[in-house]
C-alpha cells in the first residue's frame, strides 16, 4: 500500500489527525489531547500517536502498512530546537515525518500552499506570513511571555483582575464576582492554582467567561477584550507591514474576538481554503519542514 499521508494539527488543547490517500480522499479522522510538546513530550507524543492510530483504524489500515505512511506534524510549541529535537527523537510505527509548528501548517492549509498570512488565536497565538516558499513568523513564543490575544492570556487577565478585585485593589464586576466564587473568595486558592503550574489551556478555560460577560457589557470583561484587541491589531499590522494582502484568522478566540476588531482590517480578512490538517498533509506530500525517518 502506497500514497498514504497523515496530517496532524497538534494544538495546545486538542490534537487532530487526518488520514488521506494519494488522491486526497479522507480515510479517517480522529481527536486526542494536547499535541504541544511543552506539556511534556511523553504525554504529547502519546496523544499524537493515539490520534494517528485511531485515524488508521477508521481507514482499515493494516498495522504492517503503518511504516509506509508519511506524517506531517504541525505542532504548537514546536518552534524551538529543543522541542523539535524531542519530537523528532520519538519512536513511531509510521514512516517519515515532517515537522513545523501548527501556525505553519495552518497557513499552508488556509491558502492551499499559496502565498498568504494567518493569525492563530487559540489557546496560544502566532502569526505567519508565507511568501515565495518562505515563512515569516510573528510572535508565538509561548505563554506567558508571548501569545497575546490568546485564550491563555485572556484567561490570565481574567484571573489577575478578579484577584485584584478580591483584594480591593481594582473594581469588582459580575465577571470578577463569578470567578472569585469559583476560587471560594480566597486568595489562597489562587495561589494554590498558580503553584501547581497549570497548563495554558487551564488559563484559557476562563477566557470563555470573559466573552460571555463582555456581551453583557461587564466593564472588566470589556476592558480585557479591549486590551487583547489592541495586541491582535498590532499582530495584524505587523503581518500587513511584511506584505500580507490576505489574512485568515483561525482558532477558538478568533471567532469571538473578530467582532471587536477595527473595521480597517475587514479588507484583509478572508476565509481559509483548508485547515491545519490539510496544511500538514501538504507538508507530508511536498516534504516541507524538518524531516526524520
Amino acid at each position: 500500500m502506497t500514497g498514504l499521508f497523515i496530517g496532524v494539527d497538534g494544538g495546545g488543547t486538542f490534537c487532530r489527525a487526518r488520514l488521506v490517500d494519494g488522491e486526497g480522499n479522507t480515510l479517517g479522522e480522529a481527536v486526542a489531547g494536547s499535541g504541544n510538546p511543552r506539556i511534556g513530550i511523553d504525554a504529547a507524543w502519546q496523544n499524537i500517536m493515539n490520534a494517528c492510530l485511531e485515524a488508521c483504524h477508521q481507514g482499515n489500515i493494516d498495522a504492517k502498512d503503518y511504516a509506509k505512511i508519511t506524517l506531517g506534524l504541525g505542532l504548537a510549541g514546536a518552534n524551538q530546537p529543543l522541542e523539535q529535537d524531542l519530537v523528532m527523537s520519538q519512536s513511531s510505527l509510521f514512516g517519515r515525518r515532517y515537522l513545523l509548528t501548527d501556525a505553519h501548517s495552518a497557513c499552508l492549509g488556509a491558502f492551499d500552499g499559496q502565498d498568504g498570512a494567518l493569525l492563530i488565536l487559540g489557546t496560544g497565538s502566532c502569526g505567519v506570513f508565507y511568501q515565495q516558499e518562505q515563512f515569516h513568523i510573528v510572535g508565538g513564543w509561548g505563554f506567558p511571555l508571548s501569545d497575546q490575544g490568546s485564550g491563555a492570556r485572556i484567561g490570565l487577565s481574567a484571573l489577575e483582575y478578579s484577584l485584584a478585585a478580591l483584594d480591593g485593589i481594582s473594581p469588582a464586576s459580575p465577571m470578577t464576582d463569578s470567578i472569585n466564587a469559583e476560587f471560594s473568595l480566597s486568595p489562597e486558592q489562587y495561589v494554590l492554582f498558580q503553584n501547581r503550574q497549570p497548563l495554558p489551556k487551564e488559563f484559557g478555560a476562563f477566557a470563555i467567561q470573559v466573552f460571555e460577560f463582555a456581551q453583557q457589557k461587564d466593564p472588566v470583561a470589556l476592558k480585557i477584550v479591549a486590551e487583547q484587541v489592541h495586541w491582535v491589531s498590532q499582530y495584524l499590522d505587523c503581518l500587513i507591514a511584511k506584505g500580507a494582502e490576505k489574512i485568515v484568522l483561525v482558532g477558538g478566540v478568533s471567532e469571538v474576538i473578530r467582532p471587536y476588531l477595527p473595521e480597517r482590517f475587514c479588507r484583509y480578512l478572508c476565509e481559509p481554503k483548508g485547515d491545519a490538517m490539510a496544511g500538514a498533509i501538504l507538508m507530508a506530500k511536498q516534504q516541507i519542514g524538518r524531516m526524520a525517518i
